[in-house]
């Protein structure tokens, strides 16, 4: 009894030591093509990360196109002729309107800096024009 309980202890110690080896062996030489698995895993994570940043920021650029065309066109809507004077001020619906869009961008503040400087420079330019005509000529 004590010996087949001593040869059993004995195969059951060799074996073990047998298959830890075989798989510290595995291990070692299965460690490259995991590596290679795990960077090819990560290179696919990288690209599907910069896809996923790529279509919000396209959506962002498309969604700030948007606002701006439908503030043009509500601008343009908004060019009626009233024979009384706003008490508002007379751009003040136009520039609300055109910037209306861009307050989910937080951008309006900006926008209402280039309106400015649009109207700015369509003035300066129209009193260029209307200074080198000499006299009809």
């Amino acid at each position: 009894m004590r010996l087949t309980q001593r040869v059993l202890s004995f195969l059951s110690s060799l074996l073990g030591h047998l298959f830890q080896t075989l798989f510290s062996f595995l291990k070692i030489l299965l460690r490259p093509l995991f590596i290679v698995i795990a960077l090819l895993l990560y290179f696919v994570y990288k690209i599907a990360e910069l896809a996923v940043t790529l279509i919000s920021l396209f959506l962002a650029i498309g969604k700030l196109l948007l606002a701006f065309i439908k503030g043009i066109f509500v601008t343009l809507a908004g060019f009626t002729y009233t024979p009384t004077t706003p008490h508002h001020g007379q751009w003040t619906s136009i520039f609300i309107n055109v910037a209306g869009g861009f307050e989910k961008f937080q951008l309006d503040k900006i926008a209402y800096i280039l309106q400015f400087g649009i109207w700015f420079g369509t003035a300066f330019a129209v009193v260029r024009i209307i200074s080198s005509i000499r006299s009809g000529e």
